[in-house]
C-alpha cells in the first residue's frame, strides 16, 4: 500500500493515499468530476504537459528549474523515490505537509465517492495544492501513456513527447505505433508540441495526430540541435542551437549521460516555443542548479563509488550502459539490482551485465508484496552458459540476497574500492537513498 515507507497515521493524506499503487482504471471521467467539485483548480494556472517513455521527469525538472526564474512554478512528477511529497513541489521544495493535509481533507471525500485510483487521487491533490499555493505555471509529467492518463485534463500552453519505447506494454500496446498513439493523446488543438528523437514508426503516428488536431510540431534535430556532447562525472556539457540562440550556446546540465543533453534540449525548446525562456544570460546558471536524484546520481561511500539510476526498462538500461561506458568508473563494477516481476528484466539484465564484473540480485524493501521478481529464476537466467558473461566476455559473478541490507554490504565488498551501480526499480533506488540518508551520507529532500 502507498505510504508504508513513511509510517502509518490517521491523517486525511494517509487515508487518501491508502490505495493500491499499481491499480489502473483508464478514463478521465472520475478525475474530471473530482476537479469540477474542487472548482477546477487545474485551470487556475498555466501548464506544460510532458510525456514519453523515458526522460519525461528529467525534462520536467529542467524546464521547471529554468522557468522558475521568472514564474512561480509547481512541479508534478511520478513516481517518488522516498517520500510522497517529492511528487508535488512548489518552487524549489517539496510541498509542505500542512498544505498537503489541507488539500487532502477536501479531496478525500470526492476520491472515495468516485472510487479514485492512487494516481487519480494524487493528481487531484497536486492540482489543488498548486492552486492553493498560487503558482503561475505547473510543469506536469504524464503518469502512464497520455491519452487516458489522469493528467490529461490539463489545458496546457505547450506539450512535449520526449521519447517513445516499449514499456508498460500490457497497457499501452506491443508496437511503437501503438505506444505512440497513446502518448500522442496529450496533443491539443493549436497547442505547440515539442518532440524528442522519436523512432520513425512513432513519429509517423504522432505526426498524424498533430495533423488531425492542428497542433504545431517542433522536432529536436530540426527546430533545435544538440552537438559536441561531453559526459563526465558531474554532468553533461553540450552545445545547443535554436532560433533563440542562432549562433549556439554552450551549456552544462548536472546530470551525467548523453541522453540528458537531449532531455535538456527538449526542455529548452519547449520553453522557447511557449515564450517562457528567461533572459539568455541566465540560462547557464539556472541549468547548472538542476537536481534530479536517482538519475546517474554519484556519491562516494566507504571508499566505493556508488551510482544510483532508475533504469527500469530496456531504453533506460541502454542509456545507463552508454553512460557507464563514457564515465569509465573504477573497476570492479558491481551491479546491484532489483526489479518488478512484470518488467522485461531479461533484456535489461543483458544490457547491464556487459558493464559488470559482478551482479548482486535482491528485492527492494518497499516493493509491493508479491510484485518483486523471482530471484531463483533470475539467477538461473544469468548463469546459463549462453547468457552468463560480463564485461569483455569474462565469466560473471552472480550472487543473490533477498535482504537488501545484506545485498548492499555484499556489493560493497565485491566492489573492493571500485564501483557499485544500483539500478532497477524506483523502489530500489529510493530504499538505497533512504539507507544512505540514515547514515548521514545524503541530506533528506531533493531540491531542484
Amino acid at each position: 500500500m502507498a505510504g508504508a515507507r513513511e509510517g502509518a497515521s490517521d491523517s486525511d493524506l494517509d487515508h487518501l493515499l491508502d490505495r493500491p499503487v499499481g491499480h489502473i482504471r483508464w478514463g478521465l471521467d472520475r478525475i474530471s468530476r473530482i476537479l469540477e467539485d474542487l472548482g477546477d483548480p487545474h485551470i487556475a494556472y498555466d501548464s506544460l504537459h510532458v510525456g514519453g517513455t523515458n526522460g519525461k521527469g528529467s525534462v520536467c525538472a529542467i524546464a521547471g528549474a529554468i522557468a522558475g526564474a521568472e514564474s512561480s512554478v509547481g512541479l508534478y512528477t511520478s513516481p517518488h523515490l522516498s517520500s510522497f511529497a517529492e511528487r508535488i513541489r512548489i518552487g524549489a521544495a517539496d510541498a509542505e505537509s500542512d498544505l498537503l493535509e489541507r488539500c487532502a481533507a477536501r479531496v478525500l471525500p470526492l476520491a472515495e465517492r468516485e472510487g479514485a485510483t492512487y494516481f487519480e487521487a494524487a493528481t487531484a491533490l497536486a492540482f489543488l495544492a498548486f492552486a492553493e499555493a498560487g503558482i503561475e505555471l505547473a510543469v506536469v509529467e504524464v503518469g502512464l501513456g497520455g491519452r487516458l492518463d489522469a493528467t490529461n485534463v490539463l489545458r496546457p500552453e505547450g506539450c512535449a513527447i520526449v521519447s517513445v519505447g516499449l514499456d508498460h506494454c500490457e497497457y499501452l500496446g506491443h508496437s511503437l505505433g501503438e505506444v505512440a498513439a497513446e502518448k500522442a493523446g496529450i496533443l491539443k488543438p493549436g497547442v505547440p508540441t515539442v518532440l524528442g528523437d522519436l523512432p520513425a514508426e512513432a513519429l509517423h503516428v504522432v505526426g498524424a495526430k498533430a495533423h488531425e488536431v492542428e497542433a504545431p510540431l517542433y522536432r529536436l534535430g530540426r527546430a533545435a540541435r544538440v552537438a559536441d556532447v561531453r559526459v563526465h562525472s558531474t554532468g553533461t556539457e553540450f552545445s545547443y542551437r535554436s532560433p533563440a540562440w542562432p549562433d549556439g550556446i554552450d551549456l552544462e546540465v548536472p546530470l551525467p549521460g548523453a541522453h540528458q543533453a537531449h532531455n535538456a534540449a527538449v526542455a529548452l525548446l519547449l520553453l522557447e516555443r511557449v515564450g517562457r525562456l528567461p533572459q539568455a544570460f541566465r540560462v547557464p546558471d539556472l541549468m547548472a542548479h538542476v537536481r534530479w536524484p536517482g538519475r546517474v546520481e554519484m556519491l562516494e561511500v566507504g571508499g566505493v563509488t556508488w551510482i544510483l539510476d532508475v533504469a527500469h526498462n530496456p531504453a533506460g538500461a541502454s542509456a545507463l550502459a552508454a553512460t557507464l561506458d563514457a564515465l569509465k568508473p573504477r573497476r570492479p563494477v558491481v551491479i546491484l539490482t532489483a526489479m518488478l516481476a512484470r518488467k522485461a528484466w531479461p533484456g535489461i539484465l543483458d544490457l547491464l551485465r556487459e558493464s559488470a564484473d559482478a551482479m548482486v540480485l535482491t528485492i527492494a524493501d518497499s516493493h509491493p508484496e508479491g510484485a518483486g521478481w523471482d530471484l531463483t529464476e533470475v539467477q538461473a537466467y544469468l548463469e546459463r552458459p549462453e547468457v552468463g558473461s560480463g564485461r569483455g566476455g569474462r565469466p560473471l559473478t552472480v550472487e543473490v540476497s533477498a535482504e537488501l541490507a545484506t545485498a548492499l554490504s555484499r556489493a560493497s565488498e565485491l566492489a573492493e574500492g571500485g564501483t557499485v551501480v544500483v539500478a532497477g526499480s524506483c523502489y530500489l533506488v529510493g530504499d538505497v537513498r533512504d539507507a544512505f540518508e540514515a547514515e548521514g551520507v545524503l541530506e533528506p529532500g531533493r531540491a531542484v
